[in-house]
């Protein structure tokens, strides 16, 4: 009997170690992670990435070069001893030139004043013509001559110059204030009007006149920076320019040897006047 009684208790206690066993062995099982087995027909692709935007190249611009100013006025080209307007060229270096400068206003100058200019300096009359220095090359100065209209000088026309008038054709210098003189009006029409100004300036015996010779005979000498009617001045002309109704066919500078040049200006909108029968401008306002 208590051999059979200790055998029960054998199975007994097999039978809770087991059931213990199988208790820690699911609570284990339960502590393993759990994984979900995916077949190659269930994988799904990943999303293709999004390739990053390319950037637009910009064209870089073509660089243009900058167009090639060209002078500021007339081109002139001087050797030793030659003159243009006021400046006499004496001597002319690799760098600079010497010479003369005979202004002409606010005072007219016998004797030329000693000047030196280098590359882009200027040398002037005082008022409308100036010349600037731009080059040296093979013993010749190149200048480039501009006029200022609004610095007109006070030197005008030659002694002699014969006024269109009501009374008929009287010399320049034998005009005076209240006398009538032919002008035009705003609308180009020919009228009468009254002198209101005259003017009487020396000038030295280097002064210079432009004397202009149309193609119809009619000819005029008056300084170079004495104004016409359209913009230009006596300066700016050359040989196959139109004037007047003509064309020109001399234009030149030469020597003017009487001590005093001439203006007159008449009433109106205009100022203009008839000088041989040229009709031009005033410089007096």
């Amino acid at each position: 009997m208590t051999h059979q009684q200790g055998f029960i208790s054998i199975i007994l206690i097999m039978v809770i170690v087991a059931a213990l066993a199988g208790i820690f062995g699911y609570v284990a099982l339960m502590q393993i992670p759990q994984y979900t087995v995916v077949t190659p027909a269930e994988k799904q692709p990943l999303p293709a990435p999004i390739p990053a935007p390319i950037p637009t190249p910009v064209p870089t611009p073509t660089p243009v070069p900058p167009p090639a100013t060209k002078p500021d006025g007339k081109e002139i080209i001087l050797r030793e001893g030659q003159r243009e307007g006021s400046l006499l060229v004496q001597k002319i270096y690799p760098t600079y030139i010497t010479g003369l400068n005979y202004r002409e206003y606010p005072l007219a100058m016998d004797q030329g004043q000693p000047i030196t200019l280098y590359i882009g300096e200027t040398a002037s009359n005082g008022c409308t013509i100036s010349l600037t220095l731009i080059k040296i090359s093979g013993g010749t100065a190149t200048f480039t001559e501009k006029t200022d209209y609004n610095r007109p000088c006070p030197i005008c026309l030659a002694e002699n110059t014969l006024i269109n008038t009501p009374n008929g054709q009287i010399t320049v210098q034998d005009l005076k204030e209240g006398m009538a003189a032919w002008t035009v009006d705003e609308k180009g029409n020919k009228v009468s009007a009254t002198i209101i100004k005259t003017s009487k300036t020396p000038v030295p015996p280097t002064h210079q006149m432009v004397h202009i010779i149309l193609d119809d005979g009619r000819e005029v000498f008056a300084s170079p920076g004495h104004p016409l009617t359209d913009g230009r001045v006596f300066n700016d002309l050359a040989a196959g320019d139109a004037l007047n109704g003509s064309t020109i066919k001399t234009a030149e500078k030469t020597a003017y040897d009487k001590g005093c040049t001439y203006d007159i200006l008449p009433s109106g909108g205009t100022g203009f006047y008839y000088a041989n029968g040229i009709l031009i401008g005033s410089t007096l306002k």
